[in-house]
């Protein structure tokens, strides 16, 4: 069997696709790549992870989807099946307007859509991911949701309340990246700032940043997605001293 994931949306959801993907690939599904043109490769099965955050991602998403299931109905491709926050917000909406789909799953079905391609999932497996980005970087997902609830922000309808992962999940991860040749990690999450607020009753961005950096092989660490109000300064004060920690913050302003 062969499989195409085509990822939407942002970082965030990459991360997601690549520990999908790496679920598929260890149970010998053939992985691929989704720059690769359908028409060519004839995937026997295609996976989309929407976005649902602005009417961009949105539309974006839906003309995806349509597009695959076009491809579906050629007779090129068995399956379509839906995933990720899009399918996540407007589930039964996307079931009743877009019924040649599938299936549609949850933004954190994973094992859902494992069941329906006939996988069991693999704790084993939950720190490892079939990059897709360049191999001298990845992504690192530190939490997933988040508390705020903004008034002009969907996030926490999409995708609940925060949660971080613990850090020794996450040192776990970074290690195996870093075997791999990945030379930089950038730390995202809803808002960077608040990791461990949840398991630890404390802000432990930098204590994370801190043992990050004593990874063999791991060179830059960018931090992205950082909310202003109450940062914690401690991660200024580690930047100064480490040079592994880029001078560099990513503070959106406002999301949509």
């Amino acid at each position: 069997m062969k499989l195409q994931l085509i990822t939407l949306g942002c970082s965030k959801n990459r991360v997601d696709s690549e520990h999908l993907l790496k679920q598929i690939e260890q149970a010998g599904i053939i992985i691929v790549p989704e720059s690769e043109d359908v028409f060519v490769v004839k995937p026997d099965v295609i996976v989309i992870n929407t976005c649902g955050f602005i009417q961009d991602a949105k539309t974006e998403s839906i003309e995806a989807i349509l597009s695959a299931v076009a491809v579906k109905q050629n007779g090129l491709v068995k399956k379509v099946f839906v995933c990720g926050c899009l399918s996540q917000r407007y589930f039964n909406e996307l079931k009743h307007e877009i019924p040649e789909v599938d299936a549609f799953f949850g933004a954190d079905d994973q094992p859902g859509i494992l069941k329906a391609l006939g996988i069991s999932f693999s704790p084993s497996l939950a720190c490892c991911r079939h990059l897709t980005t360049p191999s001298h970087y990845a992504f690192l997902k530190i939490s997933e949701g988040c508390d705020r609830n903004c008034s002009y922000c969907a996030i926490p309808l999409i995708r609940g309340p925060h949660r971080s992962v613990p850090m020794e999940q996450l040192l776990q991860e970074a290690e195996i990246l870093a075997a791999n040749g990945v030379k930089e990690l950038i730390v995202i999450a809803q808002d960077t700032t608040y990791y461990g607020l949840d398991l630890y009753q404390k802000r432990m961005l930098a204590p994370l940043l801190e043992k990050l950096s004593e990874i063999k092989g791991i060179e830059w660490i960018r931090i992205h997605y950082s909310y202003p109000a109450a940062f914690p300064m401690d991660v200024l004060e580690l930047m100064a001293v480490n040079s592994k920690i880029c001078k560099y913050l990513d503070i959106p302003l406002q999301h949509s």
